[in-house]
């Protein structure tokens, strides 16, 4: 369904002396049609990115992009548009994803009026059909999002997302500023609506328990790079790289009591170390850690790492 190849987006600063943060340096991943992909990582390593560079949100400084075989840095913008629907994206605030100052049902209505996917005889009824696949009742439909809790309003963005019959959807942190009781109700309700849509996820977390549940398989990333991928149960029951280990110990997901505690802070994109980029954390480093940038290696079925040590 979707094949990323060295993926890269530098942001350039200052006037006098140029600047460049490595945003994403060189990502490459698929996801099989059907399948859930988490994309895990701490703030700032670049996760969001990588999806509002697939959505051609972000323009590319380097990489390929091929959904369903087709060159997505190549569309012009009316190709573009034709595909889009195939293509969507939950944002991590759905407040801010809605206009305050439209109902509900005219939210849902907005991308069936721009693509003309339905005609206008019809809408009302396929807008009542989203409502309720989504476990909303037909009256929030003439409800504004202000009237609605932050639960109910994801519902709706799904709702609308639904309109388009996607392939695709890139989820970037859907359920990080709901409460724990609603975060579940919304995972629950994306899972269903994957086995009966056979809808594809790009889900982009921090929360390693919410990924645990969702993904079938996990891409974990450090300042830009991508330094570890396989499948859900093979990470989190062997995980090789030193920071997919910390990361692990930090969320306490392993059940044991010790935590694995990284030292000093992470660094700037803007001036990552040399060799690999977690070596200044690294409690297992080595002389070639710092020379020597590792590739993503093979080292179990479908499971690859970037490390030396490992």
């Amino acid at each position: 369904m979707l094949e990323v190849t060295e993926l890269t987006k530098y942001f350039s600063s200052g006037l006098i002396r140029k600047q460049y943060q490595r945003a994403v340096d060189g990502v490459s991943f698929t996801i099989k049609n059907g399948e859930t992909l988490g994309l895990v990582g701490e703030s700032g390593c670049g996760k969001t990115t990588v999806g509002r560079l697939i959505l051609r949100l972000t323009k590319p400084t380097d990489g390929t992009v091929l959904f369903d075989g087709i060159d997505l840095f190549a569309l012009n913008r009316r190709e573009l548009l034709a595909i889009r629907p195939r293509i969507q994206m939950i944002f991590q605030d759905p407040d801010s994803s809605l206009n305050p100052r439209m109902k509900i049902g005219t939210s849902i209505a907005e991308p069936l009026k721009l693509h003309g996917t339905i005609p206008e005889v019809k809408r009302k009824q396929r807008i009542k059909e989203l409502i309720e696949t989504v476990g909303l009742n037909p009256e929030h439909i003439n409800r504004y999002p202000y009237q609605l809790s932050g639960g109910q309003n994801q519902r709706v963005v799904l709702a609308r997302i639904l309109a388009l019959n996607p392939d695709l959807i890139i989820a970037d942190e859907p359920t990080s500023s709901l409460d724990v009781s609603v975060q579940a109700q919304i995972l629950n309700l994306m899972r269903d609506l994957q086995k009966e849509f056979n809808h594809t996820y790009l889900f982009i977390s921090h929360d390693l328990d919410v990924v645990r549940i969702m993904a079938d398989r996990i891409a974990v990333m450090y300042l830009g790079r991508l330094i570890e991928i396989g499948e859900t149960r093979d990470i989190y029951d062997h995980a090789k790289h030193p920071y997919t280990q910390a990361l692990l110990s930090a969320a306490a997901v392993d059940g044991k009591t010790e935590q694995n505690v990284l030292e000093g802070e992470t660094s700037s994109p803007l001036d990552t170390p040399t060799g690999c980029r977690f070596n200044t954390r690294c409690p297992y480093r080595e002389e070639i850690c710092a020379i020597k940038e590792p590739e993503l290696v093979e080292v179990g079925r479908d499971h690859y790492v970037a490390c030396h040590i490992a």
